[in-house]
């Protein structure tokens, strides 16, 4: 459809779309992307097109609003939930695609999924299990392109900690953070925290206190590819995308949020290895097992052609 905006709408690092946006821009779609984390009111934004033809697009969780997200991730930032952009914006078509691979909806989300069109999928059993809510297709996963092109410094270092749970840093402050995290990061762990409010004044502390730090907007999968083992910890979907790869996947328990997933965890991914205490870990036990990698690449064609047919 060319006579209607597209509009790609998500929050931080919760915001997976940008290379979808790019590239239904480069052929000529009139498009607008929102992240609510860059932008301070984005409510302004979203009112300008009350009225318009809008195609919505989002990877955003369905159930976070101005009220309750700030018990997740403390922000100023003045923004609708998606729900509410659905009924201001009341677009011809909405299409939601996961950020997370780990956990794609959280509780009591499904039961939202009547609000949108389609369901772009990862994979199974995800597939299977939201077309009872919503027409699914898949599509792989968004995060993983086969040829990407961003160029990684190759770390010396064989491990890497995905530090998920960043709330509990901000609380902390950097200082106590980095005091908490240092028995594993000076065993030779290089780090990356997600991206969100202050998240590069933490790489910023780190990097001064000596730490093998990345940019939290650099490409998670790119890094699994470039570490044999990769740390992690709550909920994160970096669990499933390292898992998926092959890479021998470690979960740190100690502070993390799990609510009653923990479980589920251990059912999904059976060789996740659970670290119950940071002064626990001990690298070198640790025995690289390299497993196939079966997770999918992202399906750019069949994305494209299923936001823009009628």
């Amino acid at each position: 459809m060319k006579n209607v905006t597209y509009l790609f709408y998500g929050f931080g690092s919760e915001y997976v779309l940008h290379p979808l946006y790019l590239e239904l821009k480069k052929r000529g779609y009139d498009c607008c992307e929102i992240d609510a984390l860059n932008i301070k009111n984005s409510k302004k934004f979203i009112n300008n097109l009350i009225n318009k033809d809008i195609i919505l697009i989002t990877s955003a969780q369905l159930l976070l609003d101005l009220k309750n997200y700030k018990d997740f991730y403390p922000t100023t930032n003045k923004f609708y939930s998606i729900l509410e952009i659905i009924s201001l914006l009341k677009p011809k078509k909405s299409i939601l695609i996961p950020h997370d691979l780990t956990e794609p909806l959280i509780t009591h989300e499904n039961f939202y999924l009547n609000q949108f069109d389609l369901f772009l999928s990862p994979c199974e059993p995800f597939t299977s299990i939201y077309s009872a809510f919503c027409k699914t297709e898949e599509v792989g996963w968004i995060k993983y392109f086969r040829n990407n092109n961003e160029k990684i410094k190759q770390s010396k270092n064989k491990a890497i900690w995905f530090i998920s749970d960043f709330i509990l840093h901000i609380k902390m402050g950097k200082k106590t953070s980095l005091e908490t995290v240092l028995p594993i990061l000076k065993q030779g762990v290089s780090v990356k925290f997600p991206y969100w409010d202050k998240s590069d004044e933490f790489e910023e502390y780190y990097a001064k206190n000596g730490i093998s730090i990345y940019s939290a907007k650099t490409s998670s999968i790119e890094l699994i590819k470039k570490h044999d083992v990769v740390l992690t910890n709550g909920l994160s979907s970096i669990i499933a995308e390292s898992y998926f790869m092959g890479k021998t996947t470690l979960n740190v328990t100690e502070g993390s949020h799990y609510g009653n997933m923990r479980s589920c965890l251990e059912e999904l991914f059976p060789n996740l290895i659970f670290i119950e205490s940071i002064n626990q870990f001990k690298l070198n036990d640790i025995s690289v097992k390299k497993q196939p990698n079966i997770l999918q690449p992202f399906n750019m064609e069949k994305t494209l052609k299923l936001i823009t047919q009628s």
